[in-house]
């Protein structure tokens, strides 16, 4: 019975650490404006960027909010395009741009014209 639960407790490590592994590549492209590698990491893992958006925290902000503070243009577009638009009205991403000195960046723009404003 314990090396059961040990090899289930393994299992779980492994996994959180293959999240952990995808969440820090993904911002990684983000802050350098690899889109093509966004993509394919996604792909790979046969993940969704709708599906995994919320619970990507890149230097604790989401990984639209990165992408805008790196002027990653490309990503970011890519990440606005994959998201629904209420979700990206939910988030405020104007308000959180024009707070933190952002309101310029090309990327608010985008989710502006997404959101049909």
């Amino acid at each position: 019975m314990k090396k059961l639960l040990i090899i289930a407790g393994l299992v779980m490590s492994s996994s959180a650490m293959a999240q952990e592994n995808i969440a820090v590549a993904l911002c990684s492209f983000v802050a350098e404006d690899n889109r093509n590698q966004v993509r394919k990491v996604l792909s790979d893992n046969k993940l969704n960027m709708r599906n995994i958006y919320s619970n990507i925290r890149c230097n604790n902000e989401s990984l639209l909010q990165f992408a805008i503070r790196n002027d990653a243009l490309d990503t970011g577009t890519f990440i606005v395009k994959q998201m629904p638009a209420k979700a990206l009205a939910d988030a405020n991403y104007e308000g959180w741009a024009a707070e933190n000195g952002f309101g310029d960046n090309p990327l608010v723009n985008i989710i502006k014209t997404r959101l049909g404003e």
